[in-house]
C-alpha cells in the first residue's frame, strides 16, 4: 500500500535539493583543489621556461654584438673619468679627446700619478717643475743645462731617465725626459714616449696606444 505523503514532504525534498553537495558530503571540493594546485605549477613551469629562454637570447645577443658592446663601454667610460686610459683584453689603451681637441692621459712614475698632455709635436717627455718633485725629484739636485725652444720662448731643461713610466695596462722603461725649469699647466707626454709603442693613432676623437709586441 502506497504511503501517504503530505505536503511537508515535498518541502523536504526541495530543501534537500538545494543543499550544496560539500554538505552532503560530496568529494567536489577536492576535485576543484587538485585543479588549482595542477593548474598553479604549470604557470610557475611556464615561467621558469620563459625565463631561461630569456636568459638564452640575452647571451646570444650580448656575444653576437661583444665588439660594439666594448666600444661603448669605452665610450662609457671615457666621458665619466677622461683622464683614465681604457684598457681593452689586448692590451690596447684608448683615450677621448676633451673639450679642448687635447688628449690627457692618469700616467703613473713609480707611485705617483701624473696628468700628461699628450703631444705627439714634442721630441721627449717634458715633467713640470711641480710633477718632478711630485715623483720624488729633488731639483736642487739636477743641473738645467738644456735651452728648450718653446710657444713661449727658450727655456732651461735638465735631462734625466724616468725608470718606469705606467700608460693604463702600458708599461714604458728608461724613458728620456726633461724636467723644465719654468711651471707649466701640464707635463707633456712626447715621442720619446709615445716611440715604444709598437703604434699610436687618431680616429674619431679617440686615441689609441698599442704596446709594443
Amino acid at each position: 500500500m502506497a504511503e501517504k505523503q503530505g505536503p511537508w514532504d515535498s518541502k523536504r525534498r526541495d530543501i534537500a535539493s538545494s543543499v550544496p553537495a560539500a554538505r552532503r558530503g560530496a568529494a567536489a571540493p577536492t576535485t576543484v583543489s587538485a585543479r588549482v594546485r595542477g593548474g598553479s605549477s604549470w604557470r610557475r613551469s611556464s615561467l621558469w621556461a620563459g625565463l631561461w629562454a630569456g636568459a638564452v637570447v640575452l647571451l646570444i645577443l650580448v656575444y653576437s654584438f661583444r665588439f660594439e658592446l666594448g666600444h661603448l663601454g669605452d665610450r662609457v667610460a671615457g666621458e665619466l673619468l677622461p683622464y683614465a686610459a681604457v684598457t681593452t683584453a689586448d692590451g690596447v689603451v684608448r683615450l677621448r679627446a676633451q673639450r679642448d681637441g687635447h688628449y690627457y692621459i692618469d700616467a703613473t712614475i713609480g707611485r705617483r700619478a701624473i696628468r700628461f698632455l699628450v703631444d705627439t709635436g714634442a721630441s721627449t717627455v717634458v715633467l713640470s717643475p711641480a710633477d718632478a718633485e711630485r715623483v720624488g725629484i729633488d731639483l736642487s739636485r739636477v743641473t738645467f743645462s738644456q735651452r728648450l725652444r718653446t710657444a713661449g720662448g727658450i727655456v732651461r731643461g735638465a735631462p734625466i731617465v724616468i725608470r718606469e713610466l705606467n700608460l693604463g695596462s702600458i708599461r714604458l722603461a728608461n724613458i728620456s725626459a726633461i724636467i723644465n725649469e719654468s711651471p707649466m699647466s701640464h707635463s707633456l707626454l712626447g715621442v720619446s714616449a709615445l716611440e715604444q709603442l709598437s703604434s699610436y693613432e687618431v680616429r674619431d676623437g679617440t686615441l689609441t696606444l698599442r704596446p709594443a709586441l
